[in-house]
């Protein structure tokens, strides 16, 4: 189910770092921008088509006298969890394009891609539509960015069977991470040894397992700082960090903020 869809005209200079558990798709349309994405600096302009994947840290900017003007889209995935892309494969659609292409897929727009992104804006703009017509649209996009990433083979191809195991670990993060995780319990999960999971989603996702658990529960930790009724060591809890300066010391290491400047950058913003 999607949950919010941005036009925008310019971009601010936005330096700081955030992530969120939505999808996240630029189209640029004119003009120039720079984005930080998961430690890679890229420079965007005019025809460029960017999506970044949920729980990944990133910025985006603009230097001194850019203008830029593009679509953007934030959507939540859910809905897709459950479409199988290949018969081969347990892995749904959202973790086969993490397999091809972790963390952000960039590519110059054609003709499909830019006019499945404006008919997506045009229907929600119009306030006249259904939320399955426009993930229809999003069904078509996010399959046409999966059969491109397939038209470039991987320097080192894993076999596709590896892919249950990683998606798996994924579902058990996502399911679990209210709880104390034990690489081990993620492994007999998925009935392999702790060793070899950890390899697999180190090739994968280009990010170490528990480097990855360690996002997810700081993105979810940033959705429930929009409750402003709840405090941090309260938030804290809520992701099974209970040592309050663990929390805020990973908090830091993730986004470059401690959790109380963040959260207080956050509810200025909104105000």
């Amino acid at each position: 189910m999607f949950l919010l869809y941005h036009i925008k005209g310019e971009i601010p200079d936005e330096r700081h770092l955030h992530l969120h558990t939505s999808m996240e798709i630029y189209l640029i349309q004119s003009g120039n921008c720079s984005m930080d994405i998961g430690g890679t600096t890229i420079h965007c302009s005019a025809g460029d088509f960017i999506m970044i994947f949920p729980n990944v840290v990133h910025s985006f900017y603009l230097t001194e006298g850019e203008s830029c003007s593009f679509y953007h889209i934030h959507f939540f995935t859910d809905i897709f969890t459950t479409i199988i892309p290949s018969e081969k494969t347990s892995a749904n659609i959202i973790h086969a394009l993490l397999f091809a292409s972790p963390i952000f897929y960039r590519q110059a727009s054609d003709k499909e891609t830019e006019e499945l992104v404006s008919s997506i804006i045009r229907l929600y703009q119009s306030g006249n539509y259904a939320a399955t017509d426009i993930n229809v649209r999003l069904l078509s996009l996010l399959l046409h960015i999966l059969h491109c990433c397939k038209e470039k083979p991987p320097a080192a191809a894993l076999p596709r069977c590896q892919e249950k195991y990683v998606s798996s670990a994924l579902n058990y993060i996502e399911n679990n991470y209210m709880n104390k995780i034990l690489l081990e319990d993620i492994a007999r999960e998925v009935h392999i040894s702790s060793r070899y999971l950890c390899r697999l989603f180190t090739q994968y996702m280009h990010i170490s397992l528990g480097k990855y658990i360690n996002i997810y529960r700081i993105n979810k930790a940033i959705e429930l700082m929009e409750n402003a009724s709840l405090t941090l060591t309260e938030i804290s809890g809520k992701i099974a960090l209970k040592d309050s300066q663990h929390f805020s010391k990973l908090f830091f290491h993730i986004i470059g903020m401690t959790p109380s400047s963040y959260r207080k950058m956050f509810l200025q913003k909104h105000e």
